[in-house]
């Protein structure tokens, strides 16, 4: 186990002079200031009307919009606008804008406002994500999109229209460009006789490979329609179906949407396909040919509204996603092969998105998983999530003056930041407010957060100025996993003992994404109260995101693997106990996530605005409101307003001294609060009327 206090100091180079540089590029390019797009529908191409989200990319002329779209390296502009009942025959303006409202506003990246866009040859084409109402179980209300077998991609969705790629010359006065969206993106077509049609996909079947689907009745029940998740299941070379007396054990490998491919790259990888299949791995010079380890490998397929896959947990925004997979699919997926259906016989692996899932499976499933070997996970501990300092910092997008990193690349020791956490999240936002970009940053609002009172995600921190909202952050603390397992160390649950020797985690330390800092904070918080050896570490100096757990090659991987299915097998050198998996210490329970954080919860939140009367000195609160919202008051006296409507800060106390001597006690007075918030329609809140 490598010690948590690094050894090496890895140098950061300069980015600020660069990100400079392209800041006064943007303020001093010509700007065009009457620039507009007008987007039409061609008749018949929608046969109602949609909420959505329509994205404008301007590319460099002769270049493809769609070529590289990542934050990083795209040459494009983007800018997205949300349109509301949007129909065949109708028209969108896309205009200027400041970034101000960006529920009803356009919103680009990097230039915020059309009107920054700089004269010059442009290559333009739009597409429209079409979402889908849903009233789901709890009461919420979103509208958002349904991905059906594409895994739930930013933009180029199955289904989403698109305008023709379009050569422009921007001149830089003002100006009308028009785009019609004509045709619409095409589905898959799937060969597989699996239910529910292109949902989750529907891949056909080989040999080694199966593919189930099943409709689950916990996520129909939430989101009001039928749901379904799925698995991709890698059988053993000498599977037999019929022989249910030889039974095998399950590892269950965690990652993003995947489509219908196999684990461990089996369907793109012909030398690991053909040694899986043929159940023996090659001899070398220096090792002798050996069988390969005999267990299923199982995928799960859960692309979900929001992301490209659900965490893998039960959250307030997605659903119960964890029970989904863990209390429906996989006991239908263990009576349909001859799986041994014990934890001791069930791992949990993955990396990255895929470590953070398999870590958390066992985390609160430690009743039904025996182990986990996980790999770049995502923020173990939100002290770090990322490199943001997410329980100690008042904005997401700097720190002391400082841009706060995101992306990385490290070479010979030299750090170089290819991107910024404002500079993701600003990216991220023209692809979709209210946290439907369908990319990280939203997709852990989405998890990790309770639902806002519009239905949609909470957001820790404000897309656009990255001021953290500590209330809202407290939503989170039950899948800060480093938090969970302290705060049930020796309760109840009794996890310190119950997980002990069960959790494997390795990390580089120059992880693309910064991820090795909350694997440390993580180390650093479990080993105060387990000691060192409580959990597995290691951490390799300069290696990036990516590879196999401790980036061993696949085949010493999955031996490693096969050896803790038989050390921990009854009759094995350390058997897992039947004390330390026990339903007792079991968590993440949905009953228990919803009402925390669902659409009750969120009402349970607000207040309307109260006043209390102290003889001439009428005393009042703006009442309670969601994290984020800015208020505005303003005094009623009589039924008639009085002044100007003025600020004020949620929690502060507001007055009103009665003037005069005569009849003071005669007059009504009533406080109204106005709260806006991206994402939220400008509401108005009344107190009673009371009498001094």
């Amino acid at each position: 186990m490598r010690p948590m206090k690094r050894a090496g100091v890895v140098a950061r180079a300069t980015f600020a002079a660069a990100l400079l540089r392209s800041t006064e590029a943007l303020s001093i390019a010509a700007r065009a200031p009457g620039l507009n797009v007008r987007i039409s529908v061609a008749n018949g191409l929608l046969n109602s009307s949609t909420d959505g989200r329509i994205s404008l990319l301007l590319a460099p002329a002769g270049v493809d919009p769609l070529d590289d779209t990542d934050v990083t390296s795209s040459p494009d502009l983007f800018f997205g606008k949300n349109v509301y009942n949007y129909h065949s025959g109708d028209t969108a303006l896309l205009s200027g804008d400041s970034g101000q409202n960006v529920r009803v506003g356009v919103y680009g990246y990097p230039n915020v406002s059309l009107n920054d866009v700089a004269p010059g040859d442009y290559t333009v084409q739009a597409y429209l994500n079409i979402y889908e109402k849903a009233v789901r179980s709890d009461g919420s209300v979103v509208s958002v999109r349904f991905p059906c077998g594409d895994g739930q991609p930013n933009v180029d969705g199955f289904g989403s229209l698109l305008t023709p790629v379009t050569n422009v010359t921007i001149s830089g006065g003002r100006q009308t460009i028009s785009l019609q969206f004509n045709d619409s993106v095409p589905y898959e077509v799937f060969n597989g006789t699996e239910i529910g049609a292109c949902r989750q996909g529907n891949y056909e079947d080989s040999k080694n490979l199966k593919h189930v689907k099943i409709r689950s009745a916990a996520l129909s029940k939430f989101w009001n329609r039928d749901m379904y998740v799925g698995a991709n299941i890698l059988l053993p070379a000498g599977y037999a179906a019929n022989d249910t007396r030889t039974r095998y054990p399950v590892v269950y490998s965690q990652n993003h949407w995947a489509g219908g491919d196999g684990a461990f790259r089996y369907s793109t990888s012909a030398s690991f396909a053909a040694t899986w299949d043929s159940g023996i791995i090659n001899g070398t010079n220096i090792t002798a040919a050996r069988p390969t380890p005999k267990f299923i490998v199982v995928s799960f397929r859960h692309e979900a509204p929001y992301y490209d896959d659900s965490y893998a947990v039960n959250t307030a925004n997605f659903g119960p996603y964890g029970d989904a997979l863990n209390d429906e699919l996989i006991p239908h997926l263990d009576a349909m092969f001859n799986t041994i259906a014990k934890p001791y016989a069930r791992i949990q692996e993955g990396g990255s998105t895929g470590g953070w899932e398999s870590i958390a499976s066992v985390i609160y499933r430690p009743d039904l998983f025996g182990s986990c070997f996980t790999y770049y996970p995502d923020s173990l501990d939100f002290r770090r999530h990322q490199d943001i300092y997410l329980y100690d910092t008042a904005n997401a997008y700097y720190r002391d003056g400082v841009a706060v990193p995101s992306i990385r690349e490290v070479t010979n020791g030299t750090e170089t930041v290819l991107a910024t956490t404002e500079m993701e999240n600003h990216w991220e936002l023209t692809f979709g407010t209210s946290s439907r970009s369908a990319l990280q940053w939203d997709a852990w609002q989405a998890v990790f957060g309770a639902q806002g009172l519009n239905g949609y995600p909470l957001e820790a921190w404000n897309k656009v100025t990255g001021e953290i909202y500590p209330e809202a952050v407290e939503y989170w603390k039950p899948f800060d996993l480093s938090h969970y397992v302290t705060g049930n160390w020796d309760n109840a649950k009794n996890l310190g003992a119950v997980l002990k020797n069960r959790i494997f985690i390795y990390v580089g330390l120059a992880d693309t994404y910064y991820l090795n800092e909350g694997v440390e904070k993580f180390q650093e918080n479990v080993e105060s109260f387990g000691g060192a050896g409580w959990a597995n570490f290691t951490y390799i100096e300069g290696a990036p995101h990516g590879g196999n757990y401790n980036r061993l090659e696949i085949w010493t991987y999955l031996e490693l693997l096969d050896k803790w299915f038989k050390d921990h097998a009854p009759g094995g050198a350390t058997p897992l106990g039947d004390d330390v998996t026990s339903a007792a210490s079991r968590g993440n329970y949905w009953e228990e996530t919803i009402a925390r954080a669902g659409h009750q919860a969120a009402l349970d939140r607000q207040a309307p605005p109260h006043l209390d009367v102290y003889e001439k000195l009428i005393k009042g609160s703006v009442g309670r409101w969601d994290p984020g919202v800015a208020l505005m008051a303003q005094w009623k006296v009589d039924g008639r307003l009085q002044g100007k409507p003025f600020a004020v800060k949620k929690g502060r106390s507001v007055t009103y001294e009665v003037k005069g001597h005569w009849g003071w006690w005669k007059h009504s007075f009533q406080l109204l609060a106005t709260g806006t918030q991206n994402g939220y329609v400008d509401e108005t809140r009344a107190s009673r009327i009371v009498k001094a």
